[in-house]
Protein backbone atom coordinates (compact mmCIF):
# COMPACT_ATOMS: atom_id res chain seq x y z
CA UNK A 1 0.00 0.00 0.00
CA UNK A 2 1.66 3.75 -0.75
CA UNK A 3 0.24 6.33 1.71
CA UNK A 4 0.38 10.20 0.73
CA UNK A 5 -0.76 11.39 3.92
CA UNK A 6 1.66 13.31 6.54
CA UNK A 7 3.60 10.89 8.23
CA UNK A 8 6.21 12.09 11.22
CA UNK A 9 9.16 10.30 11.41
CA UNK A 10 12.85 10.58 12.46
CA UNK A 11 14.46 7.67 10.30
CA UNK A 12 12.22 9.03 7.23
CA UNK A 13 14.06 8.13 4.01
CA UNK A 14 14.70 10.94 1.51
CA UNK A 15 14.17 10.45 -2.25
CA UNK A 16 17.11 12.19 -4.25
CA UNK A 17 16.35 15.27 -5.98
CA UNK A 18 16.10 13.19 -9.53
CA UNK A 19 15.22 9.52 -10.40
CA UNK A 20 16.12 9.04 -13.74
CA UNK A 21 19.25 8.30 -15.36
CA UNK A 22 20.90 11.03 -14.94
CA UNK A 23 22.51 9.58 -11.98
CA UNK A 24 21.99 6.05 -11.52
CA UNK A 25 23.44 5.53 -8.63
CA UNK A 26 21.03 7.52 -6.73
CA UNK A 27 17.95 5.61 -8.60
CA UNK A 28 19.41 2.23 -7.38
CA UNK A 29 20.35 3.17 -4.28
CA UNK A 30 16.96 5.09 -3.24
CA UNK A 31 15.25 1.69 -4.46
CA UNK A 32 17.51 -0.51 -2.73
CA UNK A 33 16.98 1.22 0.52
CA UNK A 34 13.14 0.28 0.16
CA UNK A 35 13.80 -3.03 0.37
CA UNK A 36 12.91 -5.38 3.83
CA UNK A 37 9.65 -6.18 5.59
CA UNK A 38 9.00 -3.37 7.94
CA UNK A 39 6.53 -0.11 6.51
CA UNK A 40 8.63 3.01 5.07
CA UNK A 41 8.43 6.41 5.83
CA UNK A 42 9.55 8.58 2.88
CA UNK A 43 10.03 12.15 2.36
CA UNK A 44 9.59 13.23 -0.95
CA UNK A 45 10.00 17.00 -0.17
CA UNK A 46 13.16 17.16 -2.59
CA UNK A 47 12.02 15.37 -5.30
CA UNK A 48 11.84 17.35 -8.58
CA UNK A 49 12.16 14.74 -11.72
CA UNK A 50 11.45 11.64 -12.45
CA UNK A 51 12.22 9.82 -16.48
CA UNK A 52 10.73 6.48 -17.63
CA UNK A 53 13.55 4.70 -15.87
CA UNK A 54 12.70 5.83 -12.32
CA UNK A 55 9.09 5.36 -13.13
CA UNK A 56 10.07 2.05 -14.07
CA UNK A 57 12.33 0.75 -11.50
CA UNK A 58 10.40 2.18 -8.65
CA UNK A 59 7.17 -0.05 -9.70
CA UNK A 60 9.22 -2.78 -10.26
CA UNK A 61 11.05 -2.25 -6.60
CA UNK A 62 7.36 -1.78 -5.10
CA UNK A 63 6.37 -4.72 -6.65
CA UNK A 64 8.59 -6.90 -4.96
CA UNK A 65 7.69 -6.40 -1.50
CA UNK A 66 6.42 -7.72 0.66
CA UNK A 67 2.43 -8.24 1.33
CA UNK A 68 0.90 -5.99 3.07
CA UNK A 69 3.89 -3.59 3.34
CA UNK A 70 2.72 0.08 3.32
CA UNK A 71 5.12 3.21 2.52
CA UNK A 72 4.28 6.44 3.93
CA UNK A 73 5.08 9.15 1.16
CA UNK A 74 4.94 12.85 2.60
CA UNK A 75 5.94 16.34 1.18
CA UNK A 76 5.77 15.13 -2.18
CA UNK A 77 4.80 18.36 -4.32
CA UNK A 78 1.86 18.49 -6.46
CA UNK A 79 3.62 18.21 -10.28
CA UNK A 80 5.21 15.77 -8.84
CA UNK A 81 1.98 13.84 -7.89
CA UNK A 82 0.40 15.11 -11.32
CA UNK A 83 3.06 13.35 -13.25
CA UNK A 84 2.92 10.29 -11.57
CA UNK A 85 -0.67 10.11 -11.77
CA UNK A 86 -0.44 11.39 -16.00
CA UNK A 87 2.13 8.12 -15.87
CA UNK A 88 -0.20 5.62 -14.15
CA UNK A 89 2.56 5.10 -11.87
CA UNK A 90 -0.38 3.91 -9.50
CA UNK A 91 -2.53 1.81 -11.45
CA UNK A 92 -2.84 -1.64 -9.79
CA UNK A 93 -1.60 0.15 -6.54
CA UNK A 94 -3.44 0.90 -3.21
CA UNK A 95 -3.59 4.32 -2.67
CA UNK A 96 -4.91 6.01 0.21
CA UNK A 97 -4.54 9.91 1.00
CA UNK A 98 -4.81 11.75 -2.95
CA UNK A 99 -6.84 11.16 -5.51
CA UNK A 100 -5.13 8.99 -8.55
CA UNK A 101 -8.32 9.32 -10.79
CA UNK A 102 -8.19 13.25 -11.08
CA UNK A 103 -5.37 14.18 -13.86
CA UNK A 104 -5.53 10.44 -15.89
CA UNK A 105 -5.35 10.78 -19.37
CA UNK A 106 -6.98 7.54 -20.18
CA UNK A 107 -6.52 8.78 -24.26
CA UNK A 108 -2.90 9.50 -23.30
CA UNK A 109 -0.69 11.26 -25.96
CA UNK A 110 0.14 8.43 -27.85
CA UNK A 111 2.51 10.20 -30.37
CA UNK A 112 4.43 12.00 -27.23
CA UNK A 113 4.45 9.37 -24.26
CA UNK A 114 3.55 5.45 -23.77
CA UNK A 115 2.61 5.70 -19.87
CA UNK A 116 4.31 3.02 -17.63
CA UNK A 117 2.74 -0.39 -17.96
CA UNK A 118 3.40 -3.70 -17.22
CA UNK A 119 4.50 -6.16 -20.28
CA UNK A 120 2.91 -9.66 -20.14
CA UNK A 121 3.81 -12.75 -22.21
CA UNK A 122 2.64 -12.18 -26.36
CA UNK A 123 2.63 -8.69 -25.64
CA UNK A 124 5.83 -7.80 -26.94
CA UNK A 125 4.94 -6.76 -30.64
CA UNK A 126 1.66 -4.76 -29.18
CA UNK A 127 3.84 -2.53 -26.66
CA UNK A 128 6.84 -1.99 -29.63
CA UNK A 129 4.23 -0.66 -31.73
CA UNK A 130 3.02 1.96 -28.82
CA UNK A 131 6.69 2.61 -28.18
CA UNK A 132 7.73 3.41 -31.69
CA UNK A 133 4.79 5.51 -31.79
CA UNK A 134 6.32 7.93 -28.99
CA UNK A 135 9.88 7.74 -30.01
CA UNK A 136 8.83 8.77 -33.77
CA UNK A 137 5.76 10.48 -33.89
CA UNK A 138 4.49 8.51 -36.09
CA UNK A 139 2.13 5.49 -36.91
CA UNK A 140 1.83 2.81 -39.27
CA UNK A 141 0.71 4.09 -42.83
CA UNK A 142 2.21 7.82 -41.99
CA UNK A 143 3.47 9.31 -45.92
CA UNK A 144 6.80 10.44 -44.31
CA UNK A 145 8.87 7.96 -46.19
CA UNK A 146 11.98 9.24 -44.44
CA UNK A 147 10.16 8.24 -40.72
CA UNK A 148 8.80 5.07 -41.99
CA UNK A 149 12.14 3.96 -42.53
CA UNK A 150 13.13 4.36 -39.55
CA UNK A 151 10.32 3.26 -37.78
CA UNK A 152 9.93 -0.46 -38.84
CA UNK A 153 13.34 -1.24 -37.86
CA UNK A 154 13.27 0.27 -34.74
CA UNK A 155 9.80 -1.56 -33.78
CA UNK A 156 11.68 -4.88 -34.77
CA UNK A 157 14.73 -3.79 -32.10
CA UNK A 158 12.74 -2.84 -29.38
CA UNK A 159 10.19 -5.95 -30.38
CA UNK A 160 13.55 -8.27 -29.51
CA UNK A 161 14.38 -6.20 -26.33
CA UNK A 162 11.06 -7.15 -24.83
CA UNK A 163 10.83 -11.03 -25.98
CA UNK A 164 14.59 -11.17 -24.42
CA UNK A 165 13.16 -9.38 -21.52
CA UNK A 166 10.54 -11.49 -21.21
CA UNK A 167 12.46 -14.58 -21.64
CA UNK A 168 15.44 -13.97 -19.67
CA UNK A 169 13.50 -12.35 -16.56
CA UNK A 170 12.17 -15.93 -15.31
CA UNK A 171 15.56 -18.09 -15.74
CA UNK A 172 17.00 -18.93 -12.80
CA UNK A 173 13.49 -19.57 -10.60
CA UNK A 174 12.33 -16.36 -10.90
CA UNK A 175 9.02 -16.92 -12.35
CA UNK A 176 7.57 -14.23 -10.51
CA UNK A 177 9.45 -11.10 -12.40
CA UNK A 178 7.98 -9.10 -14.20
CA UNK A 179 8.80 -6.06 -17.27
CA UNK A 180 8.03 -2.83 -17.31
CA UNK A 181 7.95 0.34 -20.19
CA UNK A 182 7.31 3.58 -20.38
CA UNK A 183 8.33 5.95 -22.83
CA UNK A 184 8.42 10.28 -22.67
CA UNK A 185 9.31 12.56 -25.74
CA UNK A 186 10.18 15.94 -24.52
CA UNK A 187 8.76 19.29 -27.20
CA UNK A 188 10.93 21.75 -25.36
CA UNK A 189 14.60 19.54 -25.90
CA UNK A 190 13.28 17.29 -28.64
CA UNK A 191 14.94 14.26 -26.88
CA UNK A 192 12.92 10.81 -26.11
CA UNK A 193 13.76 8.54 -23.30
CA UNK A 194 12.52 5.54 -23.15
CA UNK A 195 13.00 2.73 -20.72
CA UNK A 196 12.78 -1.03 -20.37
CA UNK A 197 13.20 -2.71 -17.28
CA UNK A 198 12.64 -6.33 -15.29
CA UNK A 199 13.23 -7.10 -11.87
CA UNK A 200 14.14 -11.08 -13.04
CA UNK A 201 18.24 -12.67 -12.56
CA UNK A 202 20.34 -10.43 -14.22
CA UNK A 203 22.85 -10.56 -17.41
CA UNK A 204 25.23 -12.21 -15.49
CA UNK A 205 22.82 -15.46 -14.23
CA UNK A 206 21.88 -15.29 -18.33
CA UNK A 207 24.78 -15.08 -19.71
CA UNK A 208 27.36 -16.93 -16.77
CA UNK A 209 28.89 -19.64 -19.00
CA UNK A 210 28.98 -17.66 -22.96
CA UNK A 211 31.75 -17.94 -24.56
CA UNK A 212 31.69 -14.13 -24.88
CA UNK A 213 31.52 -13.30 -20.66
CA UNK A 214 35.47 -12.14 -20.87
CA UNK A 215 35.01 -12.39 -16.96
CA UNK A 216 32.08 -13.34 -14.49
CA UNK A 217 31.55 -9.82 -13.38
CA UNK A 218 28.18 -7.92 -14.00
CA UNK A 219 30.28 -5.06 -15.84
CA UNK A 220 31.24 -7.83 -18.31
CA UNK A 221 28.08 -9.56 -18.35
CA UNK A 222 26.85 -5.65 -19.88
CA UNK A 223 29.40 -5.72 -22.20
CA UNK A 224 29.14 -9.00 -23.36
CA UNK A 225 25.08 -8.84 -24.01
CA UNK A 226 25.61 -5.53 -26.07
CA UNK A 227 27.48 -7.67 -29.18
CA UNK A 228 25.23 -8.93 -31.55
CA UNK A 229 23.30 -12.72 -30.94
CA UNK A 230 24.60 -12.62 -27.23
CA UNK A 231 21.30 -12.00 -25.45
CA UNK A 232 19.25 -13.88 -27.68
CA UNK A 233 17.07 -17.08 -27.12
CA UNK A 234 17.90 -19.07 -30.62
CA UNK A 235 20.39 -21.55 -31.16
CA UNK A 236 21.81 -24.06 -29.16
CA UNK A 237 24.56 -22.14 -27.58
CA UNK A 238 22.02 -21.25 -24.32
CA UNK A 239 19.09 -23.21 -25.38
CA UNK A 240 16.58 -21.72 -24.40
CA UNK A 241 13.29 -23.12 -23.95
CA UNK A 242 11.17 -20.53 -25.03
CA UNK A 243 8.68 -20.20 -28.08
CA UNK A 244 9.59 -17.13 -28.88
CA UNK A 245 12.58 -17.09 -31.48
CA UNK A 246 14.27 -13.96 -32.20
CA UNK A 247 17.94 -12.84 -33.87
CA UNK A 248 19.74 -11.51 -30.86
CA UNK A 249 20.01 -8.14 -31.95
CA UNK A 250 17.62 -5.73 -30.35
CA UNK A 251 20.10 -4.65 -27.42
CA UNK A 252 22.95 -4.34 -30.30
CA UNK A 253 20.76 -2.41 -33.06
CA UNK A 254 19.33 -0.18 -30.15
CA UNK A 255 22.58 0.96 -28.56
CA UNK A 256 23.44 1.88 -32.80
CA UNK A 257 20.59 3.59 -33.40
CA UNK A 258 20.63 5.46 -29.63
CA UNK A 259 24.45 6.71 -30.71
CA UNK A 260 23.50 7.44 -34.44
CA UNK A 261 20.83 9.84 -33.08
CA UNK A 262 22.95 11.72 -31.05
CA UNK A 263 22.09 9.49 -27.87
CA UNK A 264 23.01 6.51 -25.88
CA UNK A 265 21.57 3.99 -23.86
CA UNK A 266 21.90 3.33 -19.95
CA UNK A 267 22.33 -0.39 -18.94
CA UNK A 268 22.36 -1.84 -15.36
CA UNK A 269 22.14 -5.07 -14.17
CA UNK A 270 23.40 -6.21 -10.89
CA UNK A 271 26.06 -4.56 -9.08
CA UNK A 272 27.31 -2.51 -12.45
CA UNK A 273 25.77 0.14 -14.74
CA UNK A 274 26.99 1.67 -17.95
CA UNK A 275 26.58 4.25 -20.33
CA UNK A 276 27.61 3.24 -23.98
CA UNK A 277 28.61 6.30 -25.28
CA UNK A 278 31.87 5.61 -22.50
CA UNK A 279 34.12 2.90 -22.16
CA UNK A 280 34.00 3.27 -18.60
CA UNK A 281 31.32 0.76 -16.07
CA UNK A 282 30.30 2.29 -12.98
CA UNK A 283 29.96 -0.01 -9.80
CA UNK A 284 26.22 -0.60 -8.00
CA UNK A 285 27.99 -2.38 -4.75
CA UNK A 286 25.79 -2.04 -1.64
CA UNK A 287 22.74 -1.35 -4.29
CA UNK A 288 22.51 -3.74 -6.86
CA UNK A 289 19.76 -4.14 -9.39
CA UNK A 290 18.41 -7.63 -9.43
CA UNK A 291 17.69 -7.94 -13.33
CA UNK A 292 17.91 -5.89 -15.98
CA UNK A 293 17.18 -2.04 -16.33
CA UNK A 294 17.88 -0.38 -19.93
CA UNK A 295 17.13 3.22 -20.81
CA UNK A 296 17.54 4.58 -24.58
CA UNK A 297 18.00 8.10 -25.38
CA UNK A 298 17.82 9.81 -28.80
CA UNK A 299 16.96 13.07 -30.42
CA UNK A 300 14.18 12.37 -32.50
CA UNK A 301 15.08 14.79 -34.58
CA UNK A 302 18.15 13.23 -36.01
CA UNK A 303 16.49 9.62 -36.27
CA UNK A 304 15.66 10.39 -40.11
CA UNK A 305 18.83 11.28 -40.91
CA UNK A 306 20.09 7.93 -39.52
CA UNK A 307 20.48 5.09 -42.08
CA UNK A 308 19.18 2.79 -39.46
CA UNK A 309 18.59 -0.84 -41.96
CA UNK A 310 22.98 -0.27 -42.01
CA UNK A 311 23.15 -0.62 -38.10
CA UNK A 312 21.69 -3.97 -38.46
CA UNK A 313 24.05 -7.22 -37.79
CA UNK A 314 24.13 -9.06 -40.73
CA UNK A 315 22.51 -12.43 -40.50
CA UNK A 316 24.40 -15.52 -40.07
CA UNK A 317 24.37 -19.37 -39.55
CA UNK A 318 20.67 -20.61 -39.11
CA UNK A 319 18.53 -17.33 -39.75
CA UNK A 320 16.53 -17.58 -43.05
CA UNK A 321 18.24 -15.07 -45.26
CA UNK A 322 18.93 -11.24 -44.18
CA UNK A 323 16.74 -8.69 -41.74
CA UNK A 324 15.17 -6.20 -44.47
CA UNK A 325 12.36 -3.29 -44.57
CA UNK A 326 12.66 -3.05 -47.73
Amino acid sequence: MLGLKEANSESAIHFPRTLSDSDPEALFRFCASLNGPSDVVLDASELMYIDPLGLAVLRATLECQPEGKTFHVRYMQAHMIRHLVRMEFFSGLSVDGIDVQTGRNPQGEPDHCVELRKVNQGQSEQIASLLIQAVTGLVQGDTEQAMDAVRRPIEYALKELLENSLSHAKKEGNLGSSVWVACKYSQSNGEVRLAIVDNGCGFLATLLNHPQLAERTDAEAIRAALIARVSCNRGPTIGYDVDSQNQGVGLTTTARIAYAAGGYLVVASGEAWLRTNSEDAHSLSGAPWKGVAISFHCSRDQLPNVNIPSLLPAVEGDADGEISFD
